[in-house]
């Protein structure tokens, strides 16, 4: 019997039956070659009844991103491997779906003969771009494109398409007051602002057929004043269930960046299933079978939201991205193996930077070419992994499974090193299933020996032929006048003896530490002062966490931020500062937190480096890192031991 139910249970739509609810969300990886085969193949074996390919321009004629790195929907050159991804996905029993996109507005011209964007109004943007208002001709050209681009998909052997009708992309800014102000028979009152949705859906139904499966996404709140609400969405909804087969509910728009952490509800400051509620009010008053997204990463709560009517479907991105194997494990009651997201968003912080995709839980993401050619080892070699936390984890982890005699050692009573902070912090839930997921595997996996140090003495006794050092780091003090002071604790140690925290706290830096560990303060209740002596808060360079981290420091009032402002003295009674313009001040605290970085520690790493033939040094003890550096440091190190 399954533990879930209702979550694996197929659904019928016309012709076709889908094996499950599980759908895989649409997103881009950017690649275009066959390593985007393999990866959208995975989740497919994996056992997601449905895999969407993600914003795929309709057109060329209009572009966000460059058009060597995504298909371009009426580029003939790109039926090919768009047809072998069709195929690759269905041989394994899942159906292929593909999301056409057309960013209108908000273009981006990448060549000197890109056209100018189109929308329903004509604007100069604030990058000096002109927008050109769609006349008659455009707009019976930009439905037409949706309706070629579909066909070519059926034609490559999707079995349905996904039209892009939200996050703010051209058909919601027809259907949307906050950018349609036109007078004529496109804007207006909602029927006139929805005829270009439901011209583009009785376009590809006219072309492709009843059978070939109709989506539209939308979202269900634009979470702006002037945007739609669920009222009017239900409304427009109504007017098109006749026309479509089935209706994601997303919220947000793509351009106004406070919305997307509703839209990519994948940060640790956004409610698991946080758009639930949306397709929950779409299900009651729509017929077509509606389908959920937004931190959706659990079975059970994947099930809660099917077996209570909230959807008839559940939609995941980034939890198959963690982990593509997530519908098999749930289904076979294997959920404690599931590789769980952290909802860091550094798969999408890739795609919107440098064009890296991976991701930080699951090194082997879209990395199955590469994985595919590191040799089998030559034998089982005797491994020992000095450190517990992440990186030492997952390196024994690895190299269990690659077949070698694994032991652990960690020092402390427990294993999970830094990761430990999570089990007192809230906002920390997901890296605290993760650090339960790596502790579960590590303890079932490899031997374990806690509580032991790996000093040179117990190598020369254990005599192994490889060690991974996972060391970590020590925290940074720097060289202040009363640095010593009693009431000076590391940020890690917040975590651990809050009960020793006074009311008053000043945390010396304002990095990502800093400010989560204020975050952590201020949610108990304390009165927190952060002092930076630069002008950067947080962690500027992955702004889709920076951005819900600094509006959540804002919500909360008792956290007072002081940049450029160095911190001249320490006693016992708090910290003398000195702001830019050389004012001084005296901020009274009863606890000061250090988080002033971290240090590697060099000095284990040296003694170990000649107790084996083979001597791997990962994770922070090499450089101070995020986790997935560390992860897939650790990874890939072990995969090296031949």
């Amino acid at each position: 019997m399954n533990d879930y139910p209702h979550l694996f249970s197929p659904i019928k739509i016309k012709n076709y039956t889908f094996r499950n609810r599980i759908f895989s969300t649409p997103n881009q990886t950017r690649f275009k070659d066959e390593t985007e085969i393999s990866y959208f193949e995975e989740k497919a074996r994996g056992g997601a009844a449905q895999v969407t390919l993600g914003e795929t321009p309709i057109t060329g004629k209009y572009l966000r991103q460059p058009r060597e790195n995504v298909f371009v929907l009426d580029n003939r050159f790109d039926m090919p491997l768009l047809s072998m991804t069709a195929h690759a996905i269905k041989i394994h029993g899942a159906a292929a779906s593909i999301q056409l996109a057309h960013n209108g507005q908000f273009c981006k011209k990448f060549y000197k003969d890109s056209l100018d964007p189109i929308g329903p109004m004509g604007f100069i943007r604030e990058d000096g771009v002109k927008v050109r208002a769609m006349n008659q001709d455009l707009i019976e050209e930009a439905i037409e494109d949706y309706a070629n681009a579909a066909m070519m998909v059926k034609v490559a052997g999707f079995d349905s398409c996904q039209v892009h009708g939200a996050h703010g992309w051209l058909p919601a800014q027809f259907l949307s007051s906050r950018y349609n102000k036109r007078t004529d028979r496109w804007g207006g009152s909602l029927e006139n602002r929805a005829r270009f949705s439901i011209a583009i859906v009785d376009r590809i139904r006219e072309r492709c057929g009843e059978d070939f499966l109709i989506e539209f996404r939308i979202s269900g709140e634009e979470l702006v004043e002037d945007g739609m609400k669920i009222e009017e969405v239900i409304e427009f909804l109504k007017m098109i269930e006749d026309k479509i087969d089935l209706v994601h509910v997303s919220a947000g728009i793509h351009e106004v960046p406070e919305t997307t952490v509703r839209m990519f509800s994948h940060t640790m400051f956004t409610e698991h299933g946080c758009n639930v509620y949306l397709a929950e009010a779409v299900k009651k008053e729509i017929d077509l079978p509606v389908i959920a997204v937004g931190g959706i990463t659990d079975p059970e709560h994947a099930e809660r939201i099917i077996a209570e009517g909230k959807a008839d479907i559940v939609g995941m991105a980034r939890a198959l991205i963690a982990d593509p194997e997530w519908p098999n494990k749930a289904r076979r009651g294997q959920s404690r193996e599931i590789r769980p997201c952290i909802r860091c968003n550094n798969c999408l912080l890739g795609i919107g930077v440098n064009d890296l995709f991976v991701c930080t839980v699951n090194p082997k993401t879209a990395q199955t070419r590469r994985w595919k050619n590191i040799p089998r080892p030559n034998g089982r070699r005797k491994v020992v992994v000095v450190g517990g936390g992440p990186a030492g984890m997952e390196a024994a982890i690895t190299a269990a499974e690659r077949g070698h005699d694994v032991t652990l050692l960690e020092k402390r009573n427990v294993l999970g090193g830094i990761l430990n902070v999570s089990d007192n912090d809230k906002l920390k839930s997901d890296i605290k299933v993760f650090k339960n997921y790596l502790v579960n595997k590590t303890l079932e996996t490899v031997k374990v020996r806690l509580n032991t140090e790996g000093t040179p003495e117990l190598m020369e006794e254990m005599k192994p032929d490889v060690i991974i050092a996972a060391v970590g780091s020590h925290p940074i003090f720097p060289p202040i006048p009363g640095i010593d002071s009693k009431i000076v604790i590391p940020a890690e140690d917040a975590y651990y003896h809050t009960k020793k925290i006074g009311e008053k706290v000043v945390i010396l830096g304002a990095g990502l530490v800093g400010c989560e560990a204020a975050l952590y303060l201020a949610d108990l209740g304390k009165e927190v002062t952060i002092v930076e002596i630069t002008d950067k808060i947080g962690d500027p360079v992955n702004w889709r966490h920076n951005l819900p981290l600094l509006k959540a420091m804002d919500d909360e009032k008792r956290i007072d931020v002081k940049i450029e402002t160095n911190c001249v003295e320490i006693t016992n009674e708090g910290m003398k500062i000195i702001d830019k313009n050389g004012t001084e001040q005296f901020i009274e605290a009863d606890t000061i937190i250090c988080a002033a970085g971290l240090k590697s520690d060099s000095e284990t790493i040296e003694k170990l480096r000649n107790a084996a033939v083979d001597f791997y040094p990962v994770g922070d003890c090499v450089k101070p890192q995020n986790i997935l550096k560390a992860i897939h440091g650790a990874y890939f190190t072990a995969m090296d031991v031949l």
